[in-house]
């Protein structure tokens, strides 16, 4: 059984005023802060798990993705791209082809640990399951209509955005497939999840991007003071010419 999601990710952020009228071209911007991306993948993860486990490498633990009666929690590597064509200026791609259902006693010890112990399991014959993923995503900044109110784009916001493009095949037990809608809940489940990682991230991002911007000069737009890595100087004047 196939389950495919295309959606995308929004995180509303505020850039300090100085920073925001040099329209993403200051050192302080959020462009140069996605460009690192353990800047972005421990605040927005931080419900389940995140770890660098190699150069460029970052393994995800997702809690309580509920469906139906049950609550899965699904673990990933998902690979930084830093040379892959953008579809956005600045922006940074990621792909992940390893997609697994962690352990009940993994998913108990995480739930615990982030102070919520689970209260549901997977579904019968899901943890003998075979699974093919795909997972593509580009990380980036939209400025003008980032942000969002009601679902709608407001003008003058800025967010940190996901585009996201999942794939999931899985050889589930016949007695899954017999129930009605079964495919249709499985993809709905998979997008409730990604609004809930953006929802529950928004204050968090927030706050991460403003001690960043502190610790490099506080807001005035020129990061003086800050120290910028390669990838950050890249992320305003060479990921822009390789954009598709």
């Amino acid at each position: 059984m196939r389950f495919d999601v295309v959606k995308t990710l929004r995180v509303p952020v505020s850039e300090p005023a100085a920073v925001r009228r040099l329209d993403g071209r200051s050192s302080e911007s959020l462009e140069r802060w996605i460009a690192r991306p353990e800047n972005v993948m421990g605040v927005v993860f931080d419900d389940g798990g995140v770890e660098e486990i190699a150069p460029n490498l970052w393994r995800v633990l997702v809690l309580r993705l509920a469906f139906l009666d049950w609550e899965l929690c699904p673990e990933f590597d998902l690979a930084i791209l830093p040379d892959a064509a953008t579809k956005h200026a600045s922006g940074v791609r990621m792909r992940s082809d390893a997609l697994r259902l962690a352990s009940e006693e993994k998913a108990k010890a995480a739930s615990e640990s982030n102070g919520a112990p689970r209260k549901k399991k997977a579904p019968p014959g899901f943890a003998d399951m075979t699974v093919w993923s795909d997972i593509e995503t580009e990380l980036y900044v939209a400025r003008g209509t980032g942000g969002l109110d009601g679902g709608g784009a407001v003008k003058g916001t800025t967010a940190v955005c996901a585009d996201l493009r999942i794939t999931v095949a899985a050889d589930v037990p016949w007695a899954l497939r017999a129930i009605p809608f079964f495919q249709n809940a499985g993809e709905a489940a998979i997008g409730s999840s990604i609004d809930g990682v953006g929802k529950s991230a928004r204050a968090r991002v927030q706050a991460a991007y403003e001690a960043w911007v502190e610790e490099r000069g506080g807001g005035n737009g020129d990061g003086v003071g800050g120290k910028e890595t390669a990838a950050e100087t890249a992320a305003v004047s060479g990921r822009g010419e390789r954009a598709l």
